[in-house]
C-alpha cells in the first residue's frame, strides 16, 4: 500500500471484502438513522419557527429555496469526496485519499466563502424575486444574513463527514449529527422561546448546531492516530489534478438536486390549476415520500461507498453483486413502505389536513405512488451505484430525464391540452418513472455488465 497511516481502515476495507452485502448494511442503518433522526429536527424546526407567527414561517419558506442551493453544492461535494476516497481505500492509496479530503476541505471553504458573499451582498434582492416583500421580506433577510455568515461551515462539515463515510465509518457521522441535532432543537427553544431572539434566534441555533458537528469531526480526523486520511495543512491547498474528478462527480450530483426541486415547482404551478385544495393535498400526501426515501436513500448512500471501494480493489465482481444486491432491498423495500402508506393513506393525509377533497386527491396520489416508489428506488439506486464507479452525469440524466424531459411535459399535456382532471399530474409523475427505470437499467447494462465498472476507479492509482 502507498503512502502512511494504513492500519483500521485497511482492516475496514478487508472486513468489507470478506462480507460485502454486510458490509452494505454496516453502512445503511446509521446512514438511515442519521437521516430519521434529522428529519424529526426539520418538523421541529418548523415547529419551533411556527410559533413566531405567521409572517416568520412565511419568510422562513421565502428562504429555504436559497438555502436549498447551498444543500445541493454541500451534497454534491459530499459525495463526490466518498466516492474518490472509498477508491482510494480500495487501491490502498494512502496519499490519493489525503489529496482528495484536503482539496475537497479547501474546495468547500472557498465555494462557502462566495456564496456567502454573495448572500450578504445580494440576499434582499433575492428575496424579493421570490416574491417576499415588506415584513415577511425582512424577517426573511434577518434570518438568511445569520446563514450567509457562517457559510463556510456549511460546506466544511459536509466534506468531513463525508471523508470518515468514505473510509467506510457510517456510525461515527451519525453519532455526531445526532448529537448535533439534538443540539439544534435545544438552541431553538433557547433563543426563541427564552431569549425571544426571533427568526434570527432559529438561525443562530442552526449555526451553533453546525459548529458543534465541524469541532467534533475536525478534532476526531487531526487526533486519529491510525486512520486511512491523515489530514495535513499543505493538503488543503486545492490540487488541480484532484479537482478536476472531484468536480465531475460534484456538479453532476448537485445539479441532479436542482432538477429535483424545479420539477417540484413546475407540479405545483400545474396543480394549481385545480385549486389550493390540490397543491395542499399534493404537499400533505408528499410528505409520505419522505418516508419511502429514507430506507432508499441509506442504501443507496451506503452503496457508494461499499461499490466505490470494491471498484478501487479491482474486483468487479463483488461490484456487480452488491449493485444486484442493493436493487433487490431498495426495490422492495419501496414496493412494501409504499403499499403500506397507500393502505393508511386516508390516515396519513388526515394529520396534516381535515378538508375531505384533499383528503381525496391525496389517497389517489399515493395510489399512483405505489408503482412510482419502486421506480424512484430503482433510478435513485443507479445513480449513486455509479457514482461511486466514478460516474457523475448518468445520475443527472436519469433525474434530468425522470422530471424534466418526460415528467413535467406529460402532466402538461394531459392537464393543459387533454383537459384531464388532477390525476393527469399523476400520470405525468408514472410516466416519468417508466422512462427514468428503462434508461436506469440501460445505464447499468453498458457500465457495469458490458465494461469494466472498475476502470476509472484504477486508473487513478
Amino acid at each position: 500500500m502507498s503512502g502512511s497511516g494504513t492500519g483500521d481502515r485497511a482492516d475496514r476495507l478487508e472486513e468489507f471484502l470478506r462480507a460485502p452485502r454486510r458490509a452494505l448494511w454496516v453502512m445503511a442503518l446509521p446512514m438511515i438513522a442519521g437521516m430519521t433522526v434529522h428529519t424529526t429536527y426539520l418538523i421541529a424546526d418548523t415547529a419551533f419557527i411556527g410559533t413566531l407567527g405567521t409572517d416568520a414561517l412565511a419568510a422562513a419558506t421565502f428562504v429555504a429555496p436559497l438555502f436549498f442551493l447551498t444543500m445541493a453544492l454541500t451534497m454534491g461535494l459530499g459525495t463526490a469526496v466518498t466516492a474518490l476516497v472509498a477508491q482510494a481505500v480500495g487501491r490502498g492509496d494512502a496519499d490519493a485519499a489525503d489529496a482528495a479530503s484536503g482539496t475537497a476541505i479547501g474546495a468547500g471553504a472557498l465555494l462557502g466563502v462566495g456564496f456567502g458573499v454573495v448572500g450578504l451582498l445580494a440576499g434582499p434582492k433575492m428575496l424579493e424575486l421570490l416574491g417576499a416583500d415588506g415584513r415577511v421580506a425582512e424577517l426573511g433577510w434577518e434570518y438568511f444574513q445569520v446563514l450567509a455568515f457562517f457559510m463556510p461551515i456549511f460546506f466544511v462539515s459536509s466534506v468531513l463527514r463525508s471523508i470518515l463515510t468514505g473510509e467506510g465509518d457510517a456510525k461515527t457521522p451519525m453519532i455526531v449529527l445526532t448529537v448535533a441535532t439534538l443540539a439544534n432543537i435545544g438552541f431553538d427553544a433557547l433563543f426563541i422561546l427564552l431569549l425571544d431572539f426571533g427568526l434570527r434566534g432559529a438561525a443562530f441555533a442552526t449555526v451553533v448546531s453546525v459548529l458543534i458537528s465541524v469541532t467534533s469531526f475536525s478534532v476526531l480526523l487531526v487526533r486519529r492516530e491510525k486512520a486511512f486520511v491523515q489530514l495535513r495543512v499543505r493538503a488543503l491547498v486545492p490540487r488541480r489534478s484532484v479537482l478536476a474528478p472531484l468536480a465531475a462527480l460534484a456538479a453532476p450530483i448537485a445539479a441532479s438536486m436542482i432538477v429535483m426541486s424545479v420539477g417540484t415547482m413546475l407540479y405545483n404551478w400545474l396543480l394549481s390549476d385545480f385549486g389550493a385544495v390540490a397543491v395542499a393535498a399534493y404537499g400533505a400526501a408528499s410528505k409520505v415520500d419522505m418516508i419511502v426515501v429514507l430506507p432508499i436513500f441509506g442504501l443507496a448512500g451506503a452503496a457508494v461507498t461499499v461499490v466505490g471501494m470494491f471498484a478501487g480493489a479491482g474486483r468487479p465482481d463483488l461490484v456487480r453483486s452488491t449493485a444486484l444486491y442493493t436493487y433487490r432491498w431498495a426495490v422492495s423495500l419501496a414496493a412494501v413502505i409504499g403499499a403500506a402508506a397507500f393502505l393508511a393513506s386516508g390516515v396519513i393525509v388526515r394529520i396534516f389536513t381535515n378538508d375531505p377533497q384533499a383528503i381525496e386527491i391525496g389517497t389517489t396520489y399515493l395510489g399512483y405512488m405505489i408503482f412510482v416508489y419502486p421506480m424512484m428506488a430503482v433510478g435513485m439506486t443507479t445513480g449513486r451505484l455509479l457514482q461511486g464507479l466514478g460516474h457523475g452525469f448518468p445520475a443527472l440524466m436519469i433525474t434530468t430525464l425522470r422530471v424534466l424531459m418526460i415528467g413535467v411535459p406529460t402532466a402538461f399535456f394531459a392537464v393543459r391540452v387533454a383537459g384531464q382532471s388532477v390525476e393527469g399530474v399523476w400520470i405525468g409523475l408514472l410516466s416519468g418513472g417508466v422512462a427514468a427505470t428503462i434508461t436506469s437499467v440501460l445505464m447499468v447494462r453498458r457500465l457495469m455488465w458490458r465494461s469494466d465498472p472498475t476502470l476509472k476507479a484504477t486508473a487513478r492509482a
